[in-house]
């Protein structure tokens, strides 16, 4: 069985050099979804792969990886498979010797990606480089001028010392010389006192850099705004929340409940892509991303009724984008449910985000400037039934010198007016 199982392969290695072209389609089409050439994503990095195994080995591990590992007990096969954690490759028969081939040849030829400098999404669609380094750079370079004044400071008083006990030896350095001042500034504002230049000239140098640090601590430092991670599962809340209407709380359940708005279950997922699985955009192959949650789960589609799900389910390490400093409180609950904001007053317009990022700063400003412009909805919230009746007791007692008077009719009350600017209210 197992030389027949050998002669299936043994004729791809007597073709001429494989089509990298039609080998890269191949690639496309099968692996992208679970493999990237450069870098390790559900599979590992194929870059050098064909070092790594030989042509055989790679024909029959490709095309049916469960077979050779029962039949020919090879252990490199063995010893994949329980890297991760029993995790098996799909099966790819369609695939013929000559097509593994191919895509190995395009796998070795492939270019390795251009290394491109960081860039930060401003928020506004705009891109902006990241510039940390530089900053280190700068950093550094003011240090060592430091340092450097100061060893020169320290070897002039050592000239001077030498100088007092050997002034013979040192009589022109000893000689008056004219100061930087009074070298680099003409006429009589030369000769000023040197020490009240030095203070000026630290004063106008400093004062812009004390300025543009600042502004750069609070609007750069742990800001991530425009943060758009890449997720282990690509998610479009287009698709979801924008195309097909899907409210945001089928999947953050917990929203008008908790602190937290929930990472939904994989088995939320599957409510649906149990059934939807996108096979008529791939070829009649399921959708790679699907693939993913199959895998994720050790979900087998096509297995019986009942016994679908193995017994090595993996959790997906999803990338958290909206992070708060540990001692800021939000509760998503008080926001949503008794405030009745909208997900996109934080988060922007997310159901036309096919990457989700992080719109606002979600600096302290930030959420002070809403607290103090955001009207409370005291009249259609029984939560706050008994600030309404004082706000309007204190309407009619005061008509429109109460502070919750508004022309419209309504009680004009901000979360600012209930307390929302106190600071034990969002930090511990």
């Amino acid at each position: 069985m197992l030389s027949a199982f050998m002669a299936l392969t043994s004729s791809a290695f007597t073709q001429d050099l494989p089509d990298a072209d039609n080998g890269k389609k191949l690639f496309e089409a099968n692996c992208l979804g679970c493999h990237a050439i450069d870098k390790k994503e559900i599979g590992p990095a194929l870059r050098g792969i064909h070092l790594r195994r030989t042509p055989e080995w790679l024909v029959q591990w490709i095309r049916n990886n469960e077979k050779f590992r029962k039949v020919t007990k090879d252990p490199d096969a063995i010893a994949l498979y329980n890297e991760y954690n029993g995790a098996a490759m799909n099966v790819f028969e369609n695939l013929t010797p000559v097509n593994v081939q191919e895509i190995v040849e395009y796998i070795k030829t492939a270019p390795e990606a251009p290394k491109t400098a960081v860039v930060i999404d401003a928020g506004d669609g705009t891109k902006k480089e990241d510039n940390t380094n530089l900053y280190i750079l700068l950093t550094l370079v003011a240090i060592l001028s430091i340092v450097l004044l100061i060893l020169a400071r320290v070897k002039n008083t050592l000239r001077r010392i030498a100088a007092e006990k050997n002034p013979e030896e040192y009589a022109e350095w000893l000689a008056p010389k004219k100061g930087f001042f009074e070298k680099s500034l003409p006429g009589k504002w030369g000769k000023l006192n040197p020490t009240v230049l030095t203070l000026f000239a630290i004063v106008i140098v400093s004062v812009p850099a004390l300025y543009y640090g600042f502004e750069f601590s609070i609007t750069e430092v742990a800001v991530q705004k425009g943060y758009a991670p890449k997720q282990p599962i690509a998610f479009s809340h287009q698709l979801h929340a924008g195309q097909l209407k899907m409210n945001c709380q089928y999947c953050h359940s917990s929203v008008e409940k908790s602190k937290q708005a929930s990472i939904p279950a994989l088995n939320t997922c599957m409510n649906c892509h149990k059934g939807v699985q996108l096979t008529e955009k791939y070829n009649g192959e399921i959708s790679p991303e699907i693939k993913k949650i199959y895998t994720a789960l050790d979900y087998n589609p096509e297995g019986k009724e009942g016994e679908q799900y193995g017994k090595n389910p993996r959790p997906v390490r999803w990338i958290r984008i909206h992070n708060l400093p540990d001692h800021a409180y939000f509760n998503h609950s008080q926001h949503v449910k008794v405030g009745k904001q909208s997900c996109q007053t934080c988060h922007g317009a997310i159901e036309k985000m096919e990457v989700v990022q992080q719109v606002n700063t979600l600096q302290m400003g930030w959420c002070i400037d809403c607290h103090r412009v955001s009207q409370v909805d005291v009249a259609n919230n029984n939560y706050y039934k008994a600030l309404h009746d004082k706000a309007k007791a204190d309407i009619a007692k005061n008509n429109q010198s109460s502070k919750y008077f508004s022309a419209d009719g309504t009680v004009k009350l901000t979360a600012a007016m209930n307390g929302g600017l106190e600071c034990s209210k969002c930090h511990y």
